[in-house]
């Protein structure tokens, strides 16, 4: 049989398959969404685009949420031998919550026999979908309204052509489609972030999650990588940066429920640029890392 290491690398692994077409579907809904509409009628009609948009974020984002939550139940029972409730009240086996998971990202499930799996209180309070439709709304007004107002201020020039014109619109759309896509992935990922943020949070049997980044992540997700298991709840390490996730990134919270477990590849070698790198600020560590991204990789 694996180690609980090695069961706890391969969940992860999963975890992350399953983050991965959420925000793909995520990006490929926003592109959709946009190219299906013009300039004017989201000039027009803005708060209708957002509530479409949502809907369909939303609903990659509760998927998400669901595989947070089965991955950490199933990263619990691989560590204490006891998982935290669904809400269902049933005992799990270790089989059935590898097929939980394994269903969240489209993976053939295996047999789910096995022995019934000790529960313990949920740490999950019920879903609220206010900050992503917040957060969507925000993003929408600050990477769509304000190109739409410059471009319709340049569509108000005498000399520009009806050729020029479309040409305008065209470049506009892709900006905002490229833009909203980022953010449509941030949030639609998020919601197993969440879910794993506030299992820790609120179960007595987690001692504290890690940010795991994917190879060549930006400076600041390795920063915070750097620190290892050290996150407890949204204001661990004396500021808002470690709840923070920016468009289009790929890092994981993984909960932590034993010393014994062993730092991925990706956190060691974060740890390692963070010592080697001596101190300073943010913007000193991004070019140390722009000088040594290879060797950290």
């Amino acid at each position: 049989m694996d180690s609980r290491q090695q069961q706890s690398d391969k969940a992860r692994r999963v975890f992350r398959a399953a983050q991965n077409s959420f925000g793909v579907e995520a990006v490929r809904l926003t592109l959709r969404l946009v190219s299906s509409t013009t300039p004017q009628v989201l000039r027009k009609n803005p708060a209708g685009f957002v509530a479409q948009w949502h809907h369909e974020i939303n609903s990659l984002r509760k998927k998400s949420r669901k595989a947070g939550q089965a991955y950490y139940r199933l990263e619990r029972a691989i560590w204490l031998g006891r998982t935290v409730d669904d809400g269902l009240g049933i005992r799990p086996t270790l089989n059935g919550l590898w097929n939980e998971l394994y269903d969240t990202a489209d993976l053939p499930k295996g047999s789910g026999v096995g022995d019934p799996i000790r529960l313990d209180p949920s740490p999950w309070s019920e879903d609220d979908d206010r900050v992503s439709r917040k957060g969507l709304s925000t993003a929408f007004h600050f990477k769509a309204t304000e190109r739409l107002k410059k471009a319709e201020t340049e569509a108000d020039k005498d000399f520009l052509t009806v050729e020029s014109l479309d040409e305008l619109d065209d470049l506009l759309m892709e900006s905002i489609a490229d833009s909203l896509s980022g953010e449509a992935q941030k949030v639609a990922e998020g919601g197993g972030r969440e879910a794993i943020a506030e299992g820790v949070l609120k179960d007595p049997g987690a001692l504290r999650y890690m940010r795991v980044p994917e190879e060549g992540a930006c400076y600041f997700c390795v920063m915070l990588a750097s620190r290892g298991a050290s996150y407890r709840n949204k204001w661990t390490a004396g500021d808002a940066d470690v709840r923070q996730f920016h468009p289009n990134c790929k890092c994981e919270a993984v909960p932590i429920f034993s010393n014994d477990y062993e730092y991925p590849p990706e956190v060691k070698a974060a740890v390692a640029a963070w010592d080697n790198f001596g101190g300073g600020n943010k913007q000193q560590f991004r070019r140390y890392l722009a000088t040594h991204q290879r060797e950290i990789d």
